[in-house]
C-alpha cells in the first residue's frame, strides 16, 4: 500500500469507547553488557548476526572507544577493564533485528543469560493503531483529565504532561504523559505516536487516524527482571499489560468511599489491559523458568532415564553417578535459576508462617476483645 500523511487527528476528544481492534505489543529497546565474553565472535553469535554485517564506526558512546554497528544495532567495546562489551539496540534497531529474522527475543536473551548477561535498559511498548472508523481505548487528553480529577491510582508519586505545539498559530502536534522519573528504574510513558512519526518526516498510512503508545522503560534490577518475564512467557503483550496493571490503574471516582483502591477501574482501561494477572517486576522470577525445566525433563527426559534404569536392572547407583555428573556440568545460569528458586521456596515458606502467626494473633486479639466487651456489658450483680 503507498503511504502518505494523513492530517493530524484532534487531540481534544475524551475518552473513547473502544472497538474491537487489536493491540500490538513489542520489544521497543534494548541494553545488555557481557564483563565474562572477551571477544566479538561470542557477541556476533549471541546476537545470531554475521561479522561481515557490521561496520566500524568512527563514533562511539557511554566511555567506550570502538563501536560496530549493523543498522541501529550497535556493539560498543574497548573501554576500561571493568567495562566489558556492551549492545545497544534501539527502538528502529529492535524493528530491524526482528526483520533479520536471526533469532527471536526469547531466543536472543536466553544466550545473553547463558553467557551471564547483565541487562540494563528493556523498553517495551504497547500500540494501539487505529484506522478508519476504529476508536482508540482512550484519548492523551482525556487520561490528563482523569489525572487532574485525582482518579489515578499508581505506585508511582509523580508524573508529567509535555505537549508540543506549532507557534505560528498554537495548533497541538503531540503529547506525552510521564508516570515517574526518567532515570529511576522504572518509568511508564504514553503519548501519541502518529504526531511523533509526522514531526520526524515520517509518512503514515492514509486510513491511520490514531496511533497512541504505551511504554515501558526498565533500567538495572528492573531490566533484568523484565529479561525473565520475557524469557519465561508466550505472549509478551501479556507480560506488558500485567505490569501495567501493577503500577497504574485509571478509576471511576466514589465519592463516598475515601480509599481510591477499591473505585471500580474505568471500563475502558480494563478493555485495554485485558485479563491478565498483574505483575510485580522483581528480581525473584526463576518458578515458571524451573518449571519450564520440570515439563522439558518430564516430557523428554524421564522416559530415557527410565529405559536406562530398567536396562541396567533398576540400578539406583547409575541414576545418582549421572546427577553427580550433571551437578559439575551446571553453568552458572542453572547455579542461579537453582539458587533463586531455592530462595522463593524459603521465603514462600517464611511469608505462609508469617500468615499463619498473623491470624493466630488476629483470633487471640478478637477473642479478648469480645471477653472484655461481654464482660463490660454483664449487669454488675454478675460480675
Amino acid at each position: 500500500m503507498e503511504q502518505t500523511q494523513v492530517a493530524p487527528h484532534p487531540s481534544n476528544r475524551g475518552v473513547q469507547n473502544t472497538s474491537q481492534h487489536v493491540l500490538r505489543a513489542c520489544v521497543d529497546w534494548v541494553q545488555v553488557t557481557f564483563k565474562n565474553v572477551q571477544n566479538l565472535q561470542k557477541i556476533y553469535e549471541i546476537l545470531g548476526i554475521e561479522e561481515s554485517e557490521f561496520k566500524d564506526m568512527s563514533s562511539s558512546i557511554y566511555g567506550y572507544r570502538s563501536h560496530k554497528a549493523c543498522g541501529h544495532i550497535s556493539i560498543l567495546y574497548d573501554g576500561k577493564s571493568d567495562m566489558g562489551i556492551h549492545i545497544q539496540i534501539t527502538g528502529q534497531g529492535c524493528r530491524e533485528y526482528e526483520v533479520l529474522n536471526k533469532k527471536n527475543w526469547k531466543e536472543f536473551m536466553m544466550s545473553c543469560f547463558e553467557n551471564d548477561g547483565n541487562f540494563t535498559r528493556i523498553d517495551g511498548a504497547i500500540d494501539d493503531i487505529c484506522y478508519g472508523d476504529e476508536k482508540p481505548y482512550f484519548t492523551l487528553n482525556g487520561l490528563y483529565r482523569k489525572i487532574k480529577d485525582g482518579c489515578v491510582q499508581s505506585k508511582f508519586k509523580k508524573g508529567k504532561r509535555v505537549e508540543s505545539f506549532m507557534i505560528d498559530d498554537g495548533k497541538g502536534i503531540g503529547e506525552t504523559l510521564y508516570f515517574g522519573r526518567e532515570q529511576s528504574d522504572m518509568q511508564i510513558r504514553i503519548y501519541e505516536k502518529d504526531f511523533e512519526r509526522l514531526e520526524k518526516g515520517k509518512e503514515l498510512e492514509e486510513d491511520l487516524t490514531a496511533w497512541n503508545r504505551t511504554e515501558i522503560q526498565c533500567r538495572r534490577d528492573r531490566a533484568q527482571a523484565l529479561a525473565l518475564y520475557i524469557l519465561n512467557n508466550e505472549n509478551f503483550g501479556e507480560v506488558m499489560s500485567g505490569i501495567l496493571k501493577n503500577y497504574l490503574s485509571f478509576k471511576v471516582k466514589n465519592p463516598n468511599e475515601t480509599n481510591k483502591s477499591r473505585w471500580k477501574t474505568c471500563k475502558w482501561w480494563d478493555d485495554f489491559l485485558g485479563d491478565v494477572e498483574p505483575l510485580k517486576l522483581t528480581m525473584i522470577a526463576p518458578d515458571r523458568t524451573i518449571d519450564t525445566i520440570k515439563q522439558w525433563v518430564d516430557k523428554q527426559v524421564a522416559p530415557s532415564l527410565a529405559t536406562l534404569f530398567t536396562a541396567s536392572g533398576g540400578d539406583t547407583k547409575m541414576i545418582i553417578d549421572l546427577l553427580d555428573d550433571g551437578l559439575l556440568r551446571m553453568s552458572e545460569e542453572q547455579k542461579r535459576l537453582a539458587s533463586e528458586s531455592k530462595f522463593l521456596q524459603e521465603k514462600e515458606k517464611e511469608e505462609k508462617e508469617r500468615m499463619k502467626n498473623e491470624l493466630r494473633d488476629r483470633d487471640l486479639f478478637r477473642t479478648i476483645r469480645t471477653h472484655k466487651i461481654e464482660k463490660a456489658h454483664q449487669p454488675e450483680h454478675d460480675q
